[in-house]
């Protein structure tokens, strides 16, 4: 069944963006000899008046195969084909608009579908799962179970936009919802020095709330100057103010540069069973595992980071010379309590079974509902700009990956989108459309890249044309398409190596 989800989503997906290349190819009277699904053996095919529409065996893409394209048939295409009718031939404004067309599809079909979806369902509410303590948020009066209605008068669909507001440093007037009344406030987030996170192996000691040194330099020097004295693998020493110390093997580092905040973290999934799983019932909330205690979605999120480590491992998270948090591994037999009806149960579980069940898609309830505004068509346009706060910040994390700010490791190849699309659908219909949504909205984003074998690539050669305003050799483009197509082929088989690790856990 997911594998059939899997199938008619990828499809619709590359029908959208095969669609643009198509219409606009035949807008400037190119000639499509193929309109293909898939790659790979053909399954069968429909031939038209001019294009064939063909179904092939691997169903990761597909392509519009134009007449003077491809270098390799183009001698033959000139034979079958009038000249005025080959790609090859066309002006370059038009081998721009050809190659845009498709990635402006992928990204209209995204916004439409958004649109959609928030007619359909609304919008999901932003909720203040915790307030840090002498936190701008603090001070301003911001509770946990708020939901931030409003940013400067217009009204938050998505958490990112707050998230991007906060770290431009300037004073906020925020709308919360608080037992059914507003309150208006004003916040003004604070520059907090850099922060690290360190992830331990063989760990010994016991941290203190305050750090001191790390290796006998101290912290007031900065992580960023620090982390050069040492590697990965190297044993490091903490050394804390109440003279605490933990010594440890160092397994990775992870450093953020200063950066505005307000104290808030949002709402996500609470420690709250939605369905009957095992022994759990609907309901359950999780209160213990072992002596580390959950209170709140906040910490439920530091046990699924922390749950499959062992135990000599220990995270800690530090803002300045300040110790925000520290989480150790956990033995392969746990002792968990619930809280079902008003009454406390102790179950016993391994971690593998526990790991297992938190992996399950919609096993835990959100911790923020859907709101519905006053009309339909409010909900259609709050869905255009939920689609297009979604897209910046996709543009946004690409951009991190030529920054160096995010590696390849966090992006999902096809068997990741397998595997999403298969916990999607268990989740619900709702679930599955928005995933579709973000999965459109990403490939338009993807093409535009200015890559070889890319949408982009194609443009930034038009661009190229255009400006010197004359052609470039066939060949020399056919060579840099080739070269950036085994490129790509290399970086999707990084990612799904990348991807079996995660399914094989």
């Amino acid at each position: 069944m997911v594998a059939l989800y899997f199938i008619v989503i990828f499809t619709g997906i590359v029908v959208a963006h095969e669609l643009g290349h198509y219409l606009f190819a035949k807008l400037f009277r190119v000639k499509v000899l193929e309109f293909a699904i898939g790659f790979g053996p053909k399954l069968f095919s429909i031939k038209g008046k001019e294009t064939t529409l063909s179904i092939k065996l691997i169903p990761f893409g597909g392509y519009v195969r134009m007449a003077g394209e491809d270098l390799g048939t183009l001698e033959e295409d000139i034979k079958k084909v009038p000249k005025e009718r080959l790609f090859n031939t066309k002006p370059s404004w038009q081998r721009f608009l050809i190659a845009f067309s498709g990635p402006l599809f992928s990204i209209l079909t995204g916004f439409i579908i958004f649109a959609i979806a928030g007619a359909i369902w609304g919008f999901p509410e932003v909720v203040v799962e915790r307030v840090q303590p002498d936190s701008p948020a603090y001070y301003a009066g911001v509770q946990s179970g708020d939901r931030i209605v409003s940013v400067n008068g217009k009204v938050l669909i998505e958490s990112s936009v707050l998230s991007r507001k906060i770290k431009a440093g300037e004073e906020l007037t925020i709308t919360i919802s608080r037992n059914g009344n507003l309150v208006e406030l004003n916040v003004k987030p604070q520059l907090l020095p850099e922060s690290a996170v360190f992830v331990l192996e063989d760990a010994s000691g016991n941290p203190g709330n305050r750090l001191l040194n790390i290796d006998r330099a101290p912290v007031s020097n900065g992580y960023s100057t620090i982390a050069q004295m040492f590697q990965v693998g190297e044993i490091i020493e903490f050394s804390f103010e109440n003279g605490n110390k933990v010594r440890a093997v160092l397994k990775n580092l992870s450093i953020s540069k200063p950066y505005f905040a307000l104290g808030i973290y949002y709402a996500a999934f609470e420690p709250v069973f939605n369905s009957d799983i095992g022994d759990f019932r609907a309901g359950d909330r999780i209160v213990r595992v072992n002596d580390f205690s959950v209170e709140d979605g906040l910490d439920f999120s530091y046990l699924v980071q922390s749950i499959s480590a062992n135990p000599s491992t220990m995270y800690l998270y530090f803002t300045g010379d300040t110790l925000d948090k520290a989480l150790k591994g956990f033995p392969e037999n746990l002792e968990v309590e619930i809280q079902r009806k008003g009454n406390n149960i102790t179950m016993n579980i391994t971690k593998s079974e526990f790991i297992s069940i938190l992996e399950k898609p919609n096993a835990f309830k959100q911790g923020f509902d859907f709101w519905y505004p006053g009309n339909v068509f409010e909900a259609f346009s709050l869905g255009v700009r939920w689609a297009m706060e979604l897209l910046r910040t996709m543009v946004g994390i690409i951009s991190n990956l030529f920054t160096g700010q995010s590696s390849l490791s966090e992006f999902t190849g096809p068997i990741g989108i397998v595997k999403l699309v298969g916990d999607a659908a268990k989740a619900g219909m709702k679930m599955v459309i928005l995933l579709v949504g973000l999965i459109t909205l990403n490939l338009g984003v993807v093409n535009l890249l200015p890559l070889p074998a890319l949408d982009g690539g194609r443009m930034v050669l038009a661009l190229v044309e255009m400006i010197i305003r004359r052609r470039i050799d066939p060949k020399i483009e056919a060579y840099i398409h080739a070269i950036g197509f085994f490129i790509l082929i290399g970086v999707l088989l990084y990612i799904t190596f990348i991807d079996v690790g995660r399914f094989l856990g």
